[in-house]
């Protein structure tokens, strides 16, 4: 019984593995924030391999980065910007795929904690690397109950949208995001830990440019009333102190915009395609530039 019970298990594995295989599955799987970071790191880390990153620009980021719509910047790019994680996560997951990509671009509204969340060091434990780097049905993204929310999110995208869009023209609630953002957005950070963050972030960015991978750095656009808080000010500060504009490649903000928010830092679907393709009419100034 229990011999023809782990077979009639295999069988169903195998037959789950080759319909993921010879499936294409369109939809976003992830249940909530923490697992579509999961996702995409294990994307990165499984699916790609080393011809491919050395093509790549990486984006790194937090949620702000992740809004960007990555297929409209073209060929080659890949958004590991995390939600409610930061820079330091997506580099860490860089570093931990071993592979230099072509360049890093980097965001500049927020950097935090420089310690790599637990999750993502767990993806290189052998038994969790090796399992997801041979079998997709191993991979979060294709867990049967997450594949079933996705499908069910897909089906009410519109009515979703729908939400969101009426929940951001209460202009009540976006005044509140506005000023609850202010009050979090004008503490300040000691400079002894900025140092510290900065001073990482450094060397860390010096290996990556040994081994041949460029650097560049961008600011998302936030809501005018927030982008001279106290800590976008002082992060501006220190980027420019660590990577002066004379030795780096930045990104500059848009001189005229009418970007619309859906709670003053993160940008809506119409503005985020027409950021990202702002973006990338810059970046392919840049090109050729040192």
């Amino acid at each position: 019984m229990v011999r023809k019970s782990l077979f009639v298990a295999f069988s169903l594995l195998v037959i789950y593995e080759l319909v993921l295989r010879l499936t294409l599955v369109s939809w976003d799987s992830s249940q909530n924030d923490k697992s579509a970071n999961i996702i995409s790191a294990q994307n990165y880390m499984y699916n790609y391999s080393a011809a491919e990153i050395a093509k790549d620009t990486v984006i790194l980021g937090t949620s702000v980065s992740r809004r960007l719509i990555t297929d409209s910047l073209g060929k080659h790019f890949v958004n590991l910007s995390f939600n409610a994680w930061t820079v330091y996560d997506g580099l860490g997951v860089v570093k931990m795929k071993g592979k230099p990509p072509a360049c890093l671009l980097i965001e500049t509204n927020y950097v935090k904690s420089l310690v790599v969340q637990p999750e993502l060091s767990g993806i290189m434990e052998p038994i969790s690397y090796y399992s997801g780097r041979m079998l997709k049905s191993m991979q979060l993204a294709n867990q049967p109950a997450g594949l079933l929310v996705g499908w069910g999110k897909s089906r009410m995208q519109s009515r979703i949208d729908a939400f969101k869009e009426k929940k951001r023209k209460d202009t009540g609630l976006y005044n509140l995001n506005i000023r609850q953002n202010i009050g979090i957005m004008n503490e300040t950070t000691p400079d002894s830990i900025l140092i510290r963050r900065f001073t990482a972030l450094k060397r860390m960015f010096e290996e990556f440019q040994e081994e041949g991978t460029a650097i560049i750095f961008y600011e998302v656009p936030i809501d005018h009333k927030l982008q001279n808080t106290n800590s976008m000010v002082e992060v501006r500060k220190y980027f420019n102190i660590y990577f002066p504009k004379k030795e780096f490649r930045y990104v500059s903000l848009p001189k005229n915009d009418n970007y619309i928010y859906s709670d003053g830092v993160h940008l809506n679907k119409e503005s985020a395609l027409a950021y990202t393709l702002y973006l990338k009419t810059e970046l392919n100034k840049l090109k050729g530039v040192n």
